[in-house]
């Protein structure tokens, strides 16, 4: 029997407080007409998911209609209100753990991110070689991003948030064997408290699954295949050039 996928989309936690009257999320702005988070779901939808679950600011969901909105771009997806603050992404993920605590496969996306390489063949190359967990990544040491570092087969055997201990920087996409698995890995993380700069992320929850002796691949992308989303002009820039890495 086939198994199933589940695609966790992070959108944020709140609405943003600067946001001028009239401005839309970052999530909405368009590339050819065509929303930021409708591409991404759009490019999610290969991956054949059982749900899409677009955890998204309560007050965006109910201000935007965007349940109507998610639920018109692929039929597996919905809108995911997240009305507090959380500790960081590693948190806010924990909020759909109804939805995802299975045996199901799990990919977590962050909706400021782009990656131009089908999601499809990266989750196919992670389960072709047997992984339990893995990750995709590129070439950078700016310290706005996390980083793994590998050995020599190519297997990620620590990870880290904002700490360049390589050039292996995420790509803000992960893949997980199981989503029972993901929520383990995270509650584990943060019993020990291993917060950075306050927060609990995605990454550093690798760290629980390599103590387990897990396999957790890396699939490698250039640099020009990333982009990130994360400040006005990224942004712009964006939506100036129609979505084109």
């Amino acid at each position: 029997m086939k198994k199933t996928l589940n695609i966790i989309i992070l959108a944020g936690t709140k609405a943003e407080d600067t946001r001028q009257e009239g401005d839309f999320p970052y999530y909405l702005s368009e590339a050819d007409g065509v929303p930021l988070i409708q591409s991404l779901i759009e490019n999610c939808a290969a991956l054949n998911p059982d749900k899409i679950i677009c955890l998204l600011p309560n007050a965006d969901v109910n201000k935007y209609h965007l349940r109507n909105m998610v639920s018109q771009m692929h039929p597996s997806a919905v809108a995911f209100p997240v009305h507090e603050t959380t500790k960081g992404a590693a948190c806010t993920a924990l909020l759909a753990s109804e939805l995802i605590d299975s045996e199901n496969e799990l990919v977590i996306i962050s909706a400021n991110e782009i990656l131009d390489e089908p999601f499809a063949k990266v989750a196919t190359v992670f389960r072709n070689e047997g992984r339990d967990a893995g990750v995709v990544i590129f070439k950078s040491l700016h310290p706005r991003y996390a980083f793994v570092r590998l050995n020599d087969a190519g297997e990620v055997v620590e990870a880290t948030e904002k700490n360049p201990i390589s050039p292996n920087a995420v790509s803000g996409m992960y893949w997980f064997k199981s989503g029972s698995m993901f929520i383990e890995a995270v509650k584990n993380m943060i019993r020990k408290d291993a917060k950075v700069n306050d927060a609990f992320y995605i990454a550093p929850a690798l760290n629980e699954l390599v103590l387990q002796h897990k396999k957790i691949g890396s699939y490698r992308v250039s640099p020009s295949q990333y982009r990130p989303l994360k400040s006005a002009a990224q942004l712009h820039a964006y939506e100036v050039q129609g979505g084109c890495v």
